[in-house]
């Protein structure tokens, strides 16, 4: 196979020199590499800020809007469906999109940015109940309504009353 040649002005004598095109020397591909694994290296950084960004535009302006500003999922588990549904969901319905986990078949194409925010940031685990708020400004707030019973032997999990509150504080900041 016969090199293909190009013209190079390597600019040491000003003249024209015949240089292999497919020739690179050490040095070139050292650079090359390191500059492939600095931009892999700034794109996975700024990658997940940007994501997180962009959801957070995205439900304000699907839902922000409205006046929707919480992301509420919870489920069917005897341990806080009755509680959650008499106590909690009535105070926070006006400025929530909620959502049961149960029924997560049902929520198909038409819920697909709700279970990105969902999944960006309830995290693994055990994340149900969970209340997320997407303020204007600042940091999304996550409200963890789960915890453990008081009396370890009964494995029994509740709804977390200082999250709660917390919860329910914040919602009255929303309705000023």
């Amino acid at each position: 196979m016969v090199p293909i040649l190009a013209p190079l002005n390597l600019g040491l004598t000003g003249g024209l020199y015949d240089v292999p095109i497919n020739v690179m020397n050490w040095v070139q591909i050292g650079w090359m590499v390191i500059g492939v694994f600095l931009g892999v290296t700034v794109f996975k950084g700024a990658f997940p800020f940007a994501h997180g960004l962009e959801l957070k535009v995205r439900f304000w302006l699907r839902h922000g809007r409205k006046g929707k500003m919480i992301l509420f999922v919870y489920s069917d588990s005897s341990n806080w469906k009755d509680y959650i549904e008499k106590n909690i969901l009535p105070r926070i319905e006006a400025h929530a999109i909620i959502l049961n986990w149960s029924k997560r078949r049902e929520w198909g194409s038409r819920m697909k940015l709700e279970t990105k925010l969902f999944n960006q940031w309830a995290g693994p685990g055990e994340f149900v109940p969970v209340a997320i708020l997407f303020s204007p400004i600042g940091k999304v707030r996550t409200f963890r309504l789960w915890q453990l019973s008081e009396k370890p032997k009964q494995g029994k999990i509740s709804v977390s009353r200082e999250a709660e509150r917390a919860l329910f504080e914040t919602v009255k900041q929303l309705d000023r």
